[in-house]
């Protein structure tokens, strides 16, 4: 019998197809063709140029950056209800609930309540309190304020008081000097409450009790010369008012006239008595000893002009009690000092002390 071969399945002859098919296609792979290099030009070879480049005027730029437009924060927004605020303005001390101590401070802000709109008024005193006043000039008759408001640039504000004329000038330097008692007052930097009747006799007025005794003027659209109380006016007078309760003398530099040239005028009337009409003369002060001598020219003199002479131990320089008690402290005012320590009352008792122990050294070398 020959030998039976045993059946083969389908699946395994397809892989060993599958296998001998790899095999082969492995074998058979070509391999890749070397890449052909050009060969180079001919060494004579020809060039036909058929266009050249122009130039032209025209250089092309890179465009230009564009930037976008946005709208304008300030004309688009709507208008503000409340001021701008200011850094380091001039502020009101006096507190809303508060009443001001100075007689003074109190008229002024009771004028600018009458001659302006009790809502104006309020915004005014409100401006006032939150510092929006960036200056305050008070020099001589000029009194201005730049105060900011609700627009981008603030607003110039001025009051102004009726000027004294040179005759009323006299006249008041004369009715002070004939009562002893403003001229006292007014020689230690004090301003009496009722300095006012002084200057009604005159017809005259040292401040103002009525709206019309003010002329105040603004940039703002809201002054009319009709009805010139707008908030601004409001604000810079009761800055004035609280300035001049503390420094009331400036009073008479608003009306043209200087406190320090009517304190020369009641120093003179008082020294030499008290004129009538006309110009108030000259104080030439009188020294025992030393004005009854004659002194020769100047031109005679130049050599021995700065040479003090044996004259000198006979001058009488009597010592006397002030007419007025430490005058220099009360012009100075109040101490700049914060605290309790009463400066300016410990200075006065010195003073005193002082005082007292050279008027008794003087009485006891004084020969009998």
């Amino acid at each position: 019998m020959g030998d039976d071969k045993k059946p083969t399945s389908k699946k395994a002859t397809k892989k060993a197809t599958k296998k001998v098919s790899k095999k082969t296609t492995k074998k058979a792979a070509p391999s890749k063709p070397e890449p052909i290099k050009p060969a180079p030009p001919p060494v004579d070879r020809k060039v036909n140029i058929v266009a050249r480049p122009t130039l032209s005027a025209h250089v092309p730029t890179a465009p230009k950056k564009i930037k976008p437009q946005y709208a304008s924060f300030r004309s688009s927004r709507k208008s503000l209800t409340n001021p701008r605020r200011v850094r380091g303005g001039v502020k009101l001390k006096l507190k809303p609930e508060e009443q001001p101590t100075s007689w003074i401070t109190q008229r002024l802000l009771r004028v600018a309540e009458d001659g302006a709109d009790g809502q104006i008024n309020r915004e005014g005193l409100e401006y006032a309190r939150a510092g929006q006043a960036k200056r305050l000039t008070i020099e001589g008759t000029f009194c201005e304020g730049i105060i900011q408001g609700r627009s981008d640039k603030p607003y110039k504000t001025e009051l102004a008081l009726t000027q004294f004329t040179a005759h009323d000038q006299e006249q008041i330097i004369h009715a002070m000097a004939d009562q002893m008692r403003y001229a006292a007052k007014l020689l230690a930097g004090e301003l009496p409450s009722n300095i006012e009747d002084v200057f009604a006799p005159l017809d005259l007025r040292l401040f103002p009790t009525e709206p019309s005794d003010l002329s105040p003027t603004c940039s703002c659209p809201d002054w009319k010369e009709d009805e010139p109380w707008c908030k601004h006016a409001v604000c810079l007078t009761a800055l004035l008012a609280e300035r001049l309760g503390n420094e009331p003398m400036e009073v008479f530099g608003l009306h043209g006239m200087p406190g320090d040239e009517l304190i020369d005028g009641l120093r003179q009337k008082r020294a030499l008595g008290v004129q009538g009409p006309g110009p108030a003369p000259v104080l030439v002060p009188h020294i025992q000893g030393l004005s009854d001598i004659s002194s020769p020219p100047l031109e005679d003199q130049i050599d021995t002009y700065w040479t003090v002479g044996e004259e000198l131990d006979e001058l009488d320089t009597p010592i006397a009690p002030p007419p007025v008690d430490c005058v220099l402290l009360r012009r100075l005012g109040p101490s700049p000092f914060v605290g309790r320590f009463p400066l300016v009352g410990l200075m006065q008792t010195c003073y005193e002390l002082i005082g007292n122990a050279a008027l008794d050294a003087d009485d006891s070398s004084d020969p009998e």
